[in-house]
């Protein structure tokens, strides 16, 4: 009971409201450039290709707009609303609704998740429940009465708390065989050979740097919370962690992530630093002063603070304990790719070979390879050939596209596939004498995926 108690006068301690202003401005305009401007990457186009989308299991019914003017119209509205989220206007709703119109758009296309963009649309929902529209926002200049200069301290340490649930998981996952070997790594560092930059492809490339880019993402993920939780060595692992994020942002892009990351991780830093860095004085100056008007939770009615408070506990409970299931697959998640997504894992592996789809009539002789360049755009083939659950997808497709366009009356769809995982040699992937239109999409292990016992890598070509 005197725990409980503790932690409740830790987390409702009032602190400067100046870093969760901070968030709401510099957090919320990286992830609003990142999750609008997919309007004006390749990541539309996939929404606007072929006859097939690939969906998540517990969101089948979500699928892309029929028309492209739709389709630039969602992600328009997603601009706007994070924008009015940046500049709190209407701000409350703006969260809710940046959240519905992200997220939707997030699961229309399985073969484009990507976990900063799942990490966007979740932290517009908390956003949704902080008091970040209390000061330096349009609501506050309209309705004088919100604005705060302090604010409960777990307004702040949730944004803290989901990051270092990032980092946690991200550097657990890379405790693998695969990642220790830093077989990933090689993988993807052989592309950077021919770099732009004079001699930095070489660099990029090497075998040693692999390594050190392996070893150190695993030292950095799991001890960058508990060293800027430290005071004593809180400044210099932010510079590292401004040097890991830049170094990631030169050599592997990954959009605003690594941006966004570095501004995440100064939110660690106390409240007062967020007044007295000569970078954010401008924040001071519009900002009310200081312990002059506090904002509390407890003066809310009652209904109010349970629904927040039961949101929190429900949320962080599914995000510490989701991507746990990625570790009771009995077979890796980067083979099968279950428990994957959601789970923070991040570049852990690189899949190549081949996936043919074969199709036969059980009422008659008709048979057929399936040509899936027909129906599907490029990233989604790519993406496909190597997840169980989207070639499923795909063979279900099939049955049903078979039977009218083609004309068969019982299709029975058989796979092929040969895959290399993190650079060892090919082994069979899909069982090839199971009929998949007979199969159902599952949360529990797929028994046709044949389970990953190739061990040895490929030579290094001298």
């Amino acid at each position: 009971m005197k725990l409980y108690k503790k932690l409740k006068t830790f987390l409702n301690q009032p602190i400067d409201i100046a870093p969760l202003i901070y968030a709401r401005i510099i957090l919320g305009l990286l992830m609003t450039i990142e999750l609008a401007g997919g309007a004006l990457s390749p990541y539309i186009k996939t929404l606007l290709a072929g006859d097939l989308h690939f969906s998540y299991s517990f969101a089948p019914f979500i699928k892309p707009w029929s028309e492209p003017i739709l389709m630039y119209a969602h992600f328009g509205i997603i601009f706007i609303l994070g924008m009015m989220v940046v500049v709190g206007f209407k701000y409350r709703f703006a969260c809710i609704a940046m959240f519905v119109f992200s997220f939707s758009m997030f699961l229309m296309e399985k073969t484009l998740y990507i976990n900063h963009i799942y990490l966007y649309c979740i932290l517009f929902l908390v956003f949704a429940f902080l008091p970040a529209d209390r000061a330096f926002s349009v609501d506050a200049y309209q309705n004088p009465k919100l604005k705060s200069s302090t604010i409960p301290a777990w307004t702040v340490y949730c944004i803290i708390f989901q990051l270092s649930i990032v980092y946690f998981y991200a550097g657990l996952a890379k405790l693998n065989i695969d990642w220790l070997h830093a077989q990933p790594m090689q993988l993807w560092l052989a592309n950077k050979i021919n770099h732009p930059i004079p001699y930095l492809g070489i660099l990029l490339a090497h075998k040693s740097h692999a390594f050190l880019v392996a070893y150190g993402g695993i030292i950095f993920d799991l001890l960058v919370v508990p060293f800027m939780l430290w005071k004593k060595t809180r400044k210099i692992t932010f510079i590292l962690a401004v040097f890991f994020h830049a170094i990631n942002a030169i050599t592997f892009g990954i959009g605003t992530f690594p941006w966004f990351s570095i501004a995440a991780t100064a939110l660690f830093f106390p409240p007062s630093v967020f007044r007295n860095w000569w970078i954010f004085n401008y924040f001071d100056k519009k900002l009310p002063q200081k312990n002059t008007i506090l904002f509390r939770y407890a003066d809310k009615p009652k209904l109010y603070q349970n629904f927040v408070s039961t949101f929190f506990i429900l949320f962080f409970i599914l995000q510490f304990f989701l991507p746990w299931r990625a570790f009771l697959y009995s077979q890796d998640p980067s083979w099968t790719e279950q428990g994957h997504f959601f789970s923070w894992r991040m570049m852990l592996r690189s899949k190549k070979g081949t996936t043919t789809f074969y199709v036969s009539d059980a009422k008659s002789d008709k048979k057929e390879m399936a040509n899936p360049s027909q129906h599907l755009s490029y990233r989604q083939r790519r993406k496909m050939y190597k997840n169980p659950d989207m070639i499923l997808q795909y063979a279900h497709f099939l049955e049903k596209f078979y039977k009218k366009e083609r004309g068969y009356t019982e299709p029975i769809i058989k796979v092929e596939s040969q895959m290399s995982l993190n650079n060892r040699k090919p082994q069979l992937f899909i069982d090839s004498n199971i009929d998949l239109t007979k199969q159902k999409r599952t949360w529990k292990p797929y028994k046709w995926v044949i389970p990953l016992t190739e061990t040895e890598y490929k030579q290094d070509k001298k």
